[in-house]
């Protein structure tokens, strides 16, 4: 489809027809990047006293809160406000606030806990996270949200060159549909100029089909998971196939902490820059790459702070110490993310870009505390510590290592040319410098491991929990 007709119509009518006002706030997000920060910061404000003045009418633990604060949403300093505000995470998000079935009920009770969107016009839809170490959060969210994050997508597109309707293939995590589903998928597909290829499953005959499908669709961009691409351009190297992708701009990675490795094995395939970003189903839409290389906050849209949520009273952290990434989404009315902790770790950077863009610099140093490992210790320990062992071991085509609730370890590994002894001891001592002697560790050789259902290869997975500060 040609991308001048998909920009101009398709597109927006696509938009309109699913009740999101996505390309009016694309040309808003287009000028406000060129505010200052002091302008951005007001704007924040703005939006937070919107935010707080709804929950304190609609979200029963929230209107409690102000209640007994004695705090008026609409005059206090919002940005005081939030710092008083409790933290939330999936479990008391889901306990506390987002209750499906009383989300649902819609009802006109002033006293009742749900969260009423019919008098602000906003469709909703349910959405949850992977679960991929535990119960999938279920939550709403309505059009205004979903539409930020589609135009705050397109504009950091733009910032590469790709224009909203430019031909984008996408290596994903494919959800499992029905055949009348996937026959209205593949429409809208084509109407949009998006390309789907599936990540599940990667294989020398797949990536052939992939490269054959890349060539004929010639797309402006390639966006999809770190390791999910490294992979397929492993399988293509093995192939000795390049794409020929002379229409191509950027490829844009999310979902996981991109590695240098990782980087320049993209760079090298596709000719062309690498574009990281941050966020999630449940925060949004939360920080993109420049192309000077930095990661800039959505900061019309998001609240960013940066905690010590091992210190006592959860207290901020200064600009380039690292903390856990905290986040308010200030577009979403159906489920609100107020100060919600995403297990993810990163750091606020005090710095000018040369972009000369006014929005928040941001750099995600680690990936989730989940991907973090325990010590014997109850110390905590970056995936990126046994990530790089593994990497530099002789014999191992690809690993997992999987901490247990016990804090034991399991490591999976594939090596289709078999694994040394001495290569095993590298495995098992460094794992244990690592973490501690007295933690139990084994090696396995399987024959493969499996992505998770959406398209993500996990190196590290910990279901271990450290000893936790609480503020008195």
């Amino acid at each position: 489809m040609h991308p001048w007709l998909v920009r101009n119509i398709l597109y927006p009518v696509h938009e309109r027809l699913m009740g999101r006002p996505t390309f009016s706030l694309l040309k808003e997000l287009e000028e406000s990047q060129w505010l200052s920060a002091a302008r951005l910061r007001e704007l924040q404000a703005d939006k937070l006293r919107q935010l707080f003045c709804h929950v304190s009418r609609s979200v029963h633990s929230y209107r409690q809160w102000f209640r007994t604060q004695q705090i008026e949403p609409a005059s206090a300093n919002p940005f005081a406000v939030l710092k008083r505000l409790p933290l939330v995470d999936k479990r008391t998000l889901a306990e506390q606030v987002v209750v499906w079935d009383r989300l649902s009920s819609r009802s006109n009770d002033p006293g009742a806990p749900g969260v009423r969107l019919s008098h602000i016009g906003r469709r909703v839809k349910l959405m949850s996270t992977g679960g991929s170490t535990g119960e999938p959060l279920r939550f709403l969210v309505d059009s205004v949200r979903s539409a930020y994050d589609k135009a705050a997508r397109m504009r950091t597109h733009r910032w590469f060159g790709v224009e909203p309707g430019d031909k984008e293939a996408y290596l994903w995590g494919a959800p499992i549909a029905n055949h009348r589903q996937g026959r209205a998928h593949a429409l809208r597909d084509f109407f949009l100029n998006d390309l789907l290829l599936s990540a599940f499953n990667l294989s020398t005959d797949s990536t052939r089909r992939y490269l054959r499908k890349m060539a004929a669709f010639k797309p402006a961009c390639v966006f999809g998971y770190p390791s999910s691409l490294a992979k397929f351009c492993q399988f293509a190297r093995g192939l000795e196939q390049m794409p020929r992708l002379g229409a191509l701009k950027a490829v844009f990675v999310t979902g996981e902490v991109l590695d240098d490795q990782q980087r320049n094995i993209l760079e090298d395939f596709f000719q062309a820059p690498v574009a990281d970003s941050y966020g999630g189903r449940d925060s949004g839409f939360c920080a993109h790459e420049c192309e000077h290389g930095h990661m800039h906050v959505t900061s019309e849209h998001i609240v960013m702070e940066i905690i010590d949520t091992q210190a006592h009273g959860f207290e901020s952290v200064g600009f380039g110490e690292t903390g856990e990434i905290v986040v308010t989404n200030l577009d979403n009315f159906a489920t609100p993310f107020i100060r919600y902790r995403t297990g993810d770790m990163g750091r606020r950077l005090d710095i000018t870009c040369p972009c000369g863009r006014g929005l928040e610099v941001m750099d995600v140093v680690a990936g989730r505390r989940t991907d973090h490992l325990v010590a014997s210790d109850g110390s905590l320990r970056h995936a990126l510590s046994l990530i790089y062992l593994m990497r530099e071991t002789e014999g191992v085509d690809q690993f997992q290592i999987h901490q247990q609730r016990d804090r034991s370890i399991d490591v999976q590994v594939v090596a289709s040319r078999g694994l040394s002894e001495k290569s095993r001891d590298h495995v098992l001592r460094g794992v244990r410098k690592c973490l501690g002697e007295s933690l139990s560790t084994r090696l396995h050789i399987v024959e493969r491991i499996d992505c998770q259902p959406s398209g993500k290869l996990r190196h590290v997975v910990s279901e271990a929990t450290e000893p936790t500060k609480r503020p008195g």
